[in-house]
């Protein structure tokens, strides 16, 4: 008996589910996803939410039903990875105007928020290119939750890209290899977006298609 199937699934520490083969995740999905929904949904940590997230677009959306993807995935996760970056940017932009070269506790902190948020665009673009990858049209009402949680995170953060010289009152250099590969990772979501979007079937039954296209392409 392997030394995965020994253990049960549902108990297996996140490190090791990160180096589970795809057969592995494929079979113990059933049982592995609601711990790790369960997870993500009470963990107050920047970094294990990120670790949590990563390793379910990466190991596990690729075995999930692409029809029920928004109830059993979307809808639980994509607003409190919303809520998640929107308290990462109050952080960092609350403490961006005690940043000096002096201060570099602040200057740790802030680059270790910056780099979190690099990571959760990241995931949020292997979201979009899985749908985009995987299927070759799409209803909007499977997928209901991503376009306007993708949507908040790609204009917040291109706000803050915008406003950076203000922001970080001169001290900009501290951090802008970070802020350019912020951009970097927001433009690249942007685009994955845009792919998605001209993917995307309209269902003639469901006024809020309209709602959310406007709402995508108005803004």
């Amino acid at each position: 008996m392997s030394q995965e199937s020994a253990a049960p699934a549902s108990a297996v520490p996140l490190e090791e589910l990160s180096s589970w083969p795809e057969e592995l995740c494929r079979r113990e999905l059933p049982s592995v996803l609601p711990r790790l929904l369960s997870m993500y949904q009470h963990s107050d940590n920047w970094i294990e939410h990120i670790q949590i997230l990563k390793i379910i677009v990466e190991m596990f959306l690729p075995h999930m039903n692409h029809l029920t993807l928004e109830e059993t995935f979307f809808s639980q996760v994509l607003p409190k990875t919303v809520k998640l970056f929107d308290d990462m940017m109050y952080e960092l932009t609350s403490q961006a105007r005690g940043l000096s070269s002096h201060n570099l506790e602040i200057q740790t902190t802030l680059r270790n928020i910056l780099q979190t948020m690099v990571q959760l665009l990241a995931a949020l673009t292997g979201c979009v290119q899985h749908i985009c990858v995987t299927q070759e049209s799409i209803i909007l009402e499977n997928i209901h939750s991503l376009p306007s949680s993708v949507l908040h995170v790609i204009k917040s953060t291109f706000v803050h890209c915008k406003d950076s010289e203000s922001v970080y009152s001169g001290h900009l250099h501290l951090v802008s290899d970070l802020l350019q590969a912020l951009f970097k990772e927001a433009y690249s979501l942007q685009k994955q977006l845009m792919e998605l979007l001209d993917m995307v079937c309209m269902d003639p039954l469901v006024d809020e298609n309209d709602d959310i296209l406007n709402m995508v392409i108005g803004k």
